[in-house]
Protein backbone atom coordinates (compact mmCIF):
# COMPACT_ATOMS: atom_id res chain seq x y z
CA UNK A 1 0.00 0.00 0.00
CA UNK A 2 1.04 3.62 -0.61
CA UNK A 3 0.23 6.92 1.07
CA UNK A 4 -0.30 10.28 -0.55
CA UNK A 5 2.07 12.00 1.86
CA UNK A 6 5.00 9.89 0.64
CA UNK A 7 4.24 10.59 -3.03
CA UNK A 8 3.96 14.37 -2.80
CA UNK A 9 7.32 16.02 -3.38
CA UNK A 10 8.83 13.11 -5.31
CA UNK A 11 10.57 13.87 -8.62
CA UNK A 12 9.17 12.56 -11.89
CA UNK A 13 11.79 11.02 -14.18
CA UNK A 14 11.32 9.96 -17.80
CA UNK A 15 13.29 6.92 -18.97
CA UNK A 16 13.49 7.77 -22.68
CA UNK A 17 14.26 11.46 -22.21
CA UNK A 18 16.67 10.76 -19.37
CA UNK A 19 15.70 13.76 -17.27
CA UNK A 20 13.73 14.99 -14.29
CA UNK A 21 10.42 16.37 -15.56
CA UNK A 22 9.32 18.03 -12.33
CA UNK A 23 8.01 17.41 -8.81
CA UNK A 24 4.71 15.90 -7.67
CA UNK A 25 2.69 18.82 -6.33
CA UNK A 26 -0.80 17.44 -5.75
CA UNK A 27 -3.25 14.61 -6.44
CA UNK A 28 -6.61 14.90 -8.20
CA UNK A 29 -9.30 12.39 -7.25
CA UNK A 30 -12.53 11.27 -8.90
CA UNK A 31 -15.80 12.69 -7.59
CA UNK A 32 -16.43 9.74 -5.25
CA UNK A 33 -12.92 9.67 -3.77
CA UNK A 34 -12.46 6.12 -5.07
CA UNK A 35 -9.37 6.69 -7.19
CA UNK A 36 -6.46 9.07 -7.76
CA UNK A 37 -6.88 9.96 -11.43
CA UNK A 38 -4.10 12.52 -11.94
CA UNK A 39 -0.97 13.90 -10.36
CA UNK A 40 -0.07 17.54 -10.93
CA UNK A 41 3.59 18.17 -11.78
CA UNK A 42 5.44 21.42 -11.12
CA UNK A 43 8.59 21.95 -13.16
CA UNK A 44 10.99 23.91 -11.00
CA UNK A 45 13.87 23.77 -13.47
CA UNK A 46 15.35 27.25 -13.81
CA UNK A 47 16.63 26.84 -17.36
CA UNK A 48 15.17 29.43 -19.71
CA UNK A 49 13.79 26.93 -22.19
CA UNK A 50 11.74 25.23 -19.46
CA UNK A 51 8.54 26.92 -18.27
CA UNK A 52 7.06 26.64 -14.79
CA UNK A 53 3.59 25.80 -16.14
CA UNK A 54 1.71 23.15 -14.18
CA UNK A 55 1.44 19.83 -16.01
CA UNK A 56 -0.76 16.79 -15.47
CA UNK A 57 0.20 13.13 -15.37
CA UNK A 58 -2.57 10.53 -15.60
CA UNK A 59 -1.84 7.81 -13.06
CA UNK A 60 -2.50 5.11 -15.68
CA UNK A 61 0.60 6.39 -17.53
CA UNK A 62 2.97 5.86 -14.58
CA UNK A 63 5.52 3.15 -15.33
CA UNK A 64 6.54 2.64 -11.72
CA UNK A 65 5.93 4.29 -8.37
CA UNK A 66 9.41 3.97 -6.93
CA UNK A 67 10.68 4.51 -3.42
CA UNK A 68 12.35 7.80 -4.30
CA UNK A 69 10.85 8.83 -7.65
CA UNK A 70 7.84 8.43 -9.94
CA UNK A 71 8.97 6.85 -13.22
CA UNK A 72 7.35 7.40 -16.63
CA UNK A 73 8.38 5.99 -20.02
CA UNK A 74 8.72 9.40 -21.72
CA UNK A 75 7.50 12.95 -21.27
CA UNK A 76 4.82 12.75 -23.98
CA UNK A 77 2.32 11.65 -21.32
CA UNK A 78 2.65 15.00 -19.51
CA UNK A 79 0.04 17.54 -20.61
CA UNK A 80 -0.73 21.14 -19.73
CA UNK A 81 -3.11 21.52 -16.81
CA UNK A 82 -5.37 23.77 -18.91
CA UNK A 83 -6.40 20.69 -20.92
CA UNK A 84 -7.99 19.10 -17.86
CA UNK A 85 -10.46 21.75 -16.70
CA UNK A 86 -12.88 21.41 -14.93
CA UNK A 87 -11.63 18.09 -13.52
CA UNK A 88 -8.90 19.92 -11.63
CA UNK A 89 -11.57 21.70 -9.58
CA UNK A 90 -12.49 18.49 -7.74
CA UNK A 91 -11.88 19.06 -4.04
CA UNK A 92 -8.82 17.48 -2.40
CA UNK A 93 -9.86 15.54 0.73
CA UNK A 94 -6.88 16.55 2.88
CA UNK A 95 -8.07 18.57 5.93
CA UNK A 96 -11.71 17.68 5.20
CA UNK A 97 -13.67 17.27 8.45
CA UNK A 98 -15.29 13.86 8.92
CA UNK A 99 -18.68 13.08 10.47
CA UNK A 100 -20.68 9.89 10.68
CA UNK A 101 -24.21 9.74 9.30
CA UNK A 102 -25.49 9.94 12.88
CA UNK A 103 -23.59 13.18 13.53
CA UNK A 104 -20.46 12.01 15.35
CA UNK A 105 -17.33 14.06 14.65
CA UNK A 106 -14.33 11.84 13.91
CA UNK A 107 -11.57 14.31 13.01
CA UNK A 108 -9.84 15.61 9.88
CA UNK A 109 -8.38 13.68 6.96
CA UNK A 110 -4.58 13.92 7.03
CA UNK A 111 -3.54 11.24 4.53
CA UNK A 112 -4.84 8.91 1.82
CA UNK A 113 -3.92 5.22 1.48
CA UNK A 114 -4.09 3.68 -2.01
CA UNK A 115 -3.01 0.52 -3.81
CA UNK A 116 -0.61 0.10 -6.75
CA UNK A 117 -3.44 0.89 -9.18
CA UNK A 118 -4.15 4.17 -7.34
CA UNK A 119 -7.48 2.91 -5.99
CA UNK A 120 -8.16 4.59 -2.64
CA UNK A 121 -8.61 2.09 0.20
CA UNK A 122 -8.44 4.11 3.39
CA UNK A 123 -8.36 7.65 4.80
CA UNK A 124 -6.17 8.47 7.82
CA UNK A 125 -7.35 11.01 10.41
CA UNK A 126 -5.48 13.44 12.64
CA UNK A 127 -6.21 11.43 15.82
CA UNK A 128 -4.51 8.20 14.69
CA UNK A 129 -7.85 6.81 13.55
CA UNK A 130 -8.88 5.93 9.99
CA UNK A 131 -11.87 4.75 7.99
CA UNK A 132 -12.24 2.39 5.06
CA UNK A 133 -13.28 4.02 1.81
CA UNK A 134 -16.14 1.48 1.47
CA UNK A 135 -17.84 3.31 4.36
CA UNK A 136 -17.83 6.64 2.53
CA UNK A 137 -21.28 8.18 1.96
CA UNK A 138 -20.56 11.67 0.65
CA UNK A 139 -17.46 13.67 -0.14
CA UNK A 140 -17.72 17.38 -0.91
CA UNK A 141 -16.07 20.73 -0.25
CA UNK A 142 -14.68 20.67 3.30
CA UNK A 143 -16.78 17.79 4.66
CA UNK A 144 -16.78 14.00 4.43
CA UNK A 145 -19.64 11.82 5.70
CA UNK A 146 -19.21 8.11 6.42
CA UNK A 147 -21.38 5.32 7.75
CA UNK A 148 -21.74 5.03 11.51
CA UNK A 149 -20.47 1.70 12.83
CA UNK A 150 -23.64 1.28 14.90
CA UNK A 151 -26.14 1.88 12.12
CA UNK A 152 -25.84 1.66 8.33
CA UNK A 153 -27.97 4.11 6.38
CA UNK A 154 -29.17 3.98 2.77
CA UNK A 155 -28.96 7.66 1.83
CA UNK A 156 -30.52 7.07 -1.59
CA UNK A 157 -33.87 7.06 0.23
CA UNK A 158 -33.29 10.69 1.18
CA UNK A 159 -33.24 11.98 -2.37
CA UNK A 160 -35.27 15.16 -2.83
CA UNK A 161 -38.67 14.35 -4.26
CA UNK A 162 -40.24 16.41 -7.02
CA UNK A 163 -43.57 18.10 -6.18
CA UNK A 164 -46.58 15.93 -6.99
CA UNK A 165 -48.56 16.98 -10.06
CA UNK A 166 -52.29 17.41 -9.43
CA UNK A 167 -54.27 15.35 -11.93
CA UNK A 168 -57.64 16.38 -13.35
CA UNK A 169 -60.10 14.64 -15.63
CA UNK A 170 -61.16 17.88 -17.29
CA UNK A 171 -59.74 18.27 -20.80
CA UNK A 172 -58.69 21.78 -21.67
CA UNK A 173 -57.35 23.55 -24.74
CA UNK A 174 -54.98 26.50 -24.39
CA UNK A 175 -55.51 29.39 -26.77
CA UNK A 176 -52.67 31.92 -26.90
CA UNK A 177 -53.66 35.58 -27.15
CA UNK A 178 -50.42 37.56 -27.57
CA UNK A 179 -48.60 36.68 -24.33
CA UNK A 180 -51.71 35.59 -22.39
CA UNK A 181 -52.92 31.97 -22.13
CA UNK A 182 -56.69 31.50 -22.06
CA UNK A 183 -57.79 28.05 -20.88
CA UNK A 184 -61.14 27.02 -22.33
CA UNK A 185 -62.82 23.66 -21.45
CA UNK A 186 -63.63 21.51 -24.48
CA UNK A 187 -66.98 20.69 -22.94
CA UNK A 188 -69.28 22.74 -20.77
CA UNK A 189 -71.16 21.19 -17.88
CA UNK A 190 -74.15 20.58 -20.19
CA UNK A 191 -71.87 18.80 -22.74
CA UNK A 192 -72.30 21.58 -25.30
CA UNK A 193 -69.33 23.02 -27.12
CA UNK A 194 -67.98 26.23 -25.64
CA UNK A 195 -68.18 29.55 -27.43
CA UNK A 196 -64.75 30.36 -28.81
CA UNK A 197 -63.42 33.91 -28.87
CA UNK A 198 -64.24 35.84 -32.02
CA UNK A 199 -60.74 37.31 -32.19
CA UNK A 200 -57.67 35.32 -31.29
CA UNK A 201 -55.01 37.98 -31.44
CA UNK A 202 -54.05 41.28 -32.94
CA UNK A 203 -50.58 39.89 -33.67
CA UNK A 204 -49.86 36.52 -35.23
CA UNK A 205 -46.12 36.44 -34.59
CA UNK A 206 -46.61 33.80 -31.92
CA UNK A 207 -47.84 31.32 -34.56
CA UNK A 208 -44.45 31.11 -36.28
CA UNK A 209 -42.74 27.80 -35.59
CA UNK A 210 -45.79 26.09 -34.11
CA UNK A 211 -46.92 22.70 -35.45
CA UNK A 212 -50.29 22.29 -37.20
CA UNK A 213 -52.41 19.68 -35.38
CA UNK A 214 -55.26 19.34 -37.94
CA UNK A 215 -55.54 19.81 -41.69
CA UNK A 216 -56.82 23.32 -42.47
CA UNK A 217 -59.19 23.75 -45.45
CA UNK A 218 -60.96 26.61 -47.25
CA UNK A 219 -64.74 26.72 -47.51
CA UNK A 220 -64.39 24.92 -50.87
CA UNK A 221 -62.30 22.14 -49.21
CA UNK A 222 -58.97 23.29 -50.65
CA UNK A 223 -56.03 22.46 -48.37
CA UNK A 224 -54.48 25.55 -46.77
CA UNK A 225 -52.13 23.89 -44.26
CA UNK A 226 -51.27 20.22 -43.68
CA UNK A 227 -51.28 18.51 -40.30
CA UNK A 228 -47.77 18.09 -38.90
CA UNK A 229 -46.23 20.98 -40.86
CA UNK A 230 -44.50 23.87 -39.12
CA UNK A 231 -46.21 27.25 -39.51
CA UNK A 232 -44.26 29.70 -41.67
CA UNK A 233 -44.98 33.24 -42.89
CA UNK A 234 -46.43 31.75 -46.07
CA UNK A 235 -48.78 29.56 -44.01
CA UNK A 236 -50.02 32.62 -42.10
CA UNK A 237 -50.52 34.59 -45.34
CA UNK A 238 -52.62 31.77 -46.86
CA UNK A 239 -54.69 31.43 -43.67
CA UNK A 240 -55.33 35.20 -43.57
CA UNK A 241 -56.30 35.19 -47.26
CA UNK A 242 -59.09 32.71 -46.59
CA UNK A 243 -60.08 34.05 -43.19
CA UNK A 244 -58.63 31.09 -41.29
CA UNK A 245 -56.21 32.79 -38.88
CA UNK A 246 -58.43 31.93 -35.90
CA UNK A 247 -58.57 28.26 -36.98
CA UNK A 248 -54.81 28.24 -37.47
CA UNK A 249 -54.35 29.45 -33.88
CA UNK A 250 -56.77 26.86 -32.52
CA UNK A 251 -55.38 23.89 -34.42
CA UNK A 252 -51.69 24.40 -33.74
CA UNK A 253 -49.41 23.78 -30.77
Amino acid sequence: MNTLSTVLGKPVISLYNGQVEGTILNAIFDKKLKKIKYLSIFNDNNEEEITNELRILETKNIYNLGQDAVVIKNNSCLENASNYEPELNIVNPINSIVYTALGTYLGKITDIVFDDNFNVTECALNNNQSFQIDNLIKFSDGITIIQDKNKKIDVTKFKTKKPAITKTNEVVKILRIDNINNIVPLHNEDNTSPTLPTKVTSSVDFLLGRVITENLYTQSKELIAKKGNIISLKTIENARKFGKIKDLAIFSA
